[in-house]
């Protein structure tokens, strides 16, 4: 499958948002917003993945989920729920202006 112009906008453009877990919240950059999940990137190395997540995305949108795995700066986030396409191309929207 060809990869589409949205799909290398969302790969690379970051989102700002704030990650809440275990009672202590950080401020992230969303990077990869899927449908599923996304990628978290923080300015301190994360300690190990988490059961449970709370994320704003850009001040606009909330999704809960869960830390799957976790590299250095880097966590991945998949989510109890799905994030609709078109939300997701409006936030890009809004970022990208």
């Amino acid at each position: 499958m060809m990869a589409t112009a949205f799909d290398e906008q969302r790969d690379w453009l970051a989102l700002p948002g704030r990650c809440e877990c275990d009672g202590a919240g950080k401020a992230v950059s969303i990077v990869g917003l899927g449908v599923e999940g996304c990628t978290l990137e923080a300015d301190e190395v994360w300690p190990a993945a988490h059961d449970f997540v709370h994320l704003d995305i850009a001040g606009t949108m909330a999704m809960n989920g869960r830390i799957t795995r976790v590299v250095g700066r880097r966590a991945e986030v998949r989510f109890f729920g799905q994030l609709h396409p078109a939300a997701i191309a409006k936030l890009l929207e809004n970022v990208s202006r």
